[in-house]
């Protein structure tokens, strides 16, 4: 029994990201990229920080500090700010 697999039409960012990813040089790098990616887009989807949102409603659990989202934050400035420079 075959499965059939809905293919979603993607943005031209969507398209950009795929060619950039089959562009890197080699295996480990690739790697590298793909689990820091899947991480990046984890912490996304699931804030865990204990401060409050825009809606009001709190960010995650108490478990880690706003200090721990604002510093990787920081730090995605930084490596916006340096691709920026070239």
């Amino acid at each position: 029994m075959s499965q059939s697999i809905d293919r979603p039409e993607l943005s031209a960012a969507e398209w950009k990201l795929i060619q950039d990813l089959r562009a890197l040089p080699d295996e480990p790098l690739r790697n590298r990229v793909h689990a820091s990616l899947g991480e990046l887009l984890y912490f996304f989807q699931n804030p865990k920080c204990q401060g409050v949102g825009v809606d009001g409603f709190p960010c995650g659990t108490p478990r880690s500090s706003c200090d721990d989202c604002h510093s990787v934050w920081d730090a995605l400035d930084k490596v916006a700010e340096r691709t920026k420079k070239g």
